[in-house]
């Protein structure tokens, strides 16, 4: 028991505070600790300040991601109270080397497997009975309820990767694939739509292979329909990080089957060039990617593609990369993401020779979003006129040049997934939580702004969305009930071609 915990004295009432960073799996595991913490007696704190225990829930993907999580826990360090303990969790602790990284001074560390036991080790700290937790899947909970449910929702599926990517840290942070059974996400996301979650977005390290370690050959396939038929008021269900493989295809004939199955395949490709895909130790047929990106667009017409690129790869020549910029042409993608190649310590790639400079990768990024951004406005412009079924996710306030303010409502149609893709902006109060109609009237190259469609066959485009279109830090939050904040968008993570501003984002 440390000297701060023992200042503080036992206290069912004790609060904590939890900084998440990372991806939206890191988000999952935040929102398991904060169940078991809760199921101890303790309090959830918005502010550090109103906390005895302060978590950091850690990112180890990348070195920027580190130097992000080294900051955050030393400025929490330096501002706290001697009866305030500081917990480093998640991935940064799970690689052994960066381990050495977290600060001095903090009070326990827990990988991202071990974040489970954030019961016990608090109690520990602050000299409480051991309470055992209940767990499955090394560290990922059978079930568990939360306590902020906003209209959409990350369910983890599985943990760990099978892969090996050339340049990929993941498996050393997380180890092999694990998979959450079936009846457990069931019961995770019964209980999050009893709680007014209108979608529920499925995330692993690698989706596509979601319980081969269970036995089961089409395991994704397989839970979809389970999802489907058991939660038949679910009416959103999106899938994330698909891996490409031949189990791709089973999977988009089963959500063609299914209304509640968006029509949105998120699959990172990360070149287009087959000797640099076998460099990446990634799948290197760009043949069979054709496959899957063709099979998806036949089964289901409206669909939009998600996928991400690395360039700047050891030895990519500007051959290569033309190639990939052709490919992008050629596919018209609905969303990329594109990273300049981050050499990370321990990794194969790592110890490649010809590295690229950096100012050349940076070049080629802005060039591939150049590309991108050109199609995705096309895109997006085909869409005016069109009506979408959009969740309203929060409400702000528009301000035009002159000065005058007027609601706004922030929600995303079938073909956004939280975070990484465009918004859209409803001039007026619409619901927050509810799924509605709306048709699109004005169009960007990231966003849409859209009406009821009786509203916009009464009225031209609005002055005040056009000031929004041009000046997005004019809107402004306004806290709801119920809206939960998505952050601010972190493009290093996958890929984005901008941040949105903060103030567009939903919040309470």
């Amino acid at each position: 028991m440390t000297d701060r915990a023992a200042a503080a004295g036992p206290s069912p009432e004790r609060a904590f505070h939890i900084v998440t960073l990372g991806c939206s799996k890191n988000r999952v595991d935040s929102d398991g600790m904060d169940h078991l913490l809760r199921q101890r007696g303790m309090a959830a704190a918005s502010r550090p300040e109103d906390a005895q225990v302060l978590i950091v829930n850690t990112c180890g993907f990348l070195g920027a991601a580190r130097a992000e999580s080294v900051g955050v826990i030393e400025g929490l360090l330096q501002e706290r109270r001697e009866d305030q303990v500081v917990i480093a969790a998640g991935c940064m602790p799970a690689l052994g080397d960066y381990k050495r990284a977290i600060p001095d001074g903090v009070d326990r560390v827990l990988t991202t497997r071990e974040w489970y036991k954030i019961g016990d080790v608090v109690g520990e700290l602050f000299g409480e009975a051991e309470t055992p937790e209940t767990a499955g899947c090394e560290g990922m909970l059978t079930t568990f309820s939360r306590r902020d449910v906003g209209p959409s929702a990350y369910v983890k599926i599985a943990d760990g990767c099978d892969h090996n990517c050339a340049f990929c840290t993941i498996p050393s942070i997380k180890g092999r694939q694990i998979s959450k059974r079936p009846l457990h996400v069931i019961q995770e996301i019964v209980d999050l739509v009893a709680q007014g979650t209108k979608e529920a977005v499925l995330v692993a390290q690698d989706t596509i292979r979601y319980g081969a370690d269970l036995g089961m050959k089409h395991g994704l396939p397989q839970l979809l329909e389970m999802i489907v038929e058991q939660v038949p008021t679910l009416p959103w269900l999106r899938m994330l990080y698909i891996y490409p493989s031949p189990l791709t295809l089973r999977m988009v004939d089963v959500m063609a089957a299914h209304d509640a199955l968006l029509p949105y395949l998120d699959m990172p490709i990360q070149h287009a060039d087959e000797t640099v895909l076998r460099a990446m130790n990634r799948p290197s047929s760009v043949a069979m990617t054709r496959r899957l990106i063709d099979h998806a667009r036949a089964k289901m017409p409206d669909v939009a593609m998600r996928t991400t690129f690395i360039v700047g790869y050891p030895g990519e020549t500007d051959a290569q990369f033309r190639t990939l910029l052709r490919f992008v042409e050629e596919q018209e993608f609905d969303h990329v993401g594109v990273f300049t190649y981050s050499p990370e310590d321990g990794t194969p790639a790592a110890l490649l020779a010809d590295p690229v400079p950096a100012e050349v990768a940076v070049e080629r990024r802005n060039a591939l979003m150049e590309v991108q951004q050109a199609i995705t406005l096309r895109k997006n412009r085909a869409l005016v006129g069109r009506t979408l079924e959009v969740l309203v996710e929060a409400l702000g306030e528009v301000e035009d040049e002159a000065g005058n303010v007027e609601p706004v409502s922030v929600g995303r149609a079938r073909r956004h997934a939280p975070e990484v893709d465009g918004l859209v902006f409803i001039p007026g109060a619409q619901p927050v939580g509810e799924l509605v109609k709306l048709e699109v009237v004005e169009a960007g190259p990231y966003d849409l702004w859209a009406l009821p469609p009786e509203e916009a066959r009464s009225r031209a485009r609005t002055a005040v969305g056009h000031a929004a279109m041009r000046e997005g830090r004019a809107v402004r939050r306004r806290r709801v009930p119920g809206a939960r904040s998505r952050g601010a968008t972190r493009p290093e993570r996958r890929g984005g071609g901008r941040p949105v501003p903060l103030a567009t984002r939903a919040g309470t």
